[in-house]
């Protein structure tokens, strides 16, 4: 091998050093900064306030989600269900995170609006009395899927189930009436 390959590979064997330690430090650092991150360090203050910690077997993307509120439904005696509101900074604000309390399944939705699939014949105009009578949004609606988009009655651990019962009266607009689900994949 001649001097100038030695000094060839030396200097590329050096540069692909710096890089990976680099890597290895840039993520040393990041690991420390989400640890000391005050955005997640209100989550440790939620469960010392006696707020349920996040199950472990929520999917990492929404473990970063600052905890709002943490509650039962229908209440803390006759819990069927355990309710988290989570926010997050990058990614779809409000998520509500349902477990079921006897089967440990866990479902996430919005946590600011539920979708309405509009009956046959239904316009989304037609949703204008029920959205005034309740004091609920249009977020979004599409004529071609007959979907509309509405906000819900308030920002609690009950608003998208109380939402979705408050519109019942005015079921002949609708064929169904869900929640926005958020599937993970």
């Amino acid at each position: 091998m001649k001097q100038a390959d030695r000094t060839l590979v030396y200097f590329g064997g050096f540069v692909l050093g710096m890089v990976l330690v680099s890597f290895i430090t840039m993520r040393r650092e990041a690991k420390q900064d989400a640890a000391n991150d005050p955005w997640l360090q209100h989550n440790v203050a939620m469960v010392e306030a006696g707020a349920a910690p996040l199950p472990d077997t929520v999917p990492e993307p929404l473990k970063i989600g600052r905890m709002l509120d943490f509650g039962y439904l229908p209440n803390e005696e006759n819990a069927s269900e355990r309710v988290w509101l989570l926010r997050f900074k990058d990614s779809y604000p409000n998520v509500r995170l349902v477990q079921d309390v006897e089967s440990e399944e866990l479902t996430f939705m919005a946590a600011d609006q539920i979708k309405v699939l509009l009956g046959d014949g239904q316009d989304v105009t037609g949703l204008k009395p029920m959205l005034d009578d309740l004091g609920l949004r249009l977020r979004m609606f599409n004529r071609k899927e007959k979907l509309a988009v509405v906000g819900v009655l308030h920002t609690g651990i009950g608003a998208v189930p109380e939402t979705m019962e408050a519109i019942q009266p005015w079921s002949e607009l609708f064929e169904s009436v869900e929640p926005d689900w958020i599937l993970l994949k």
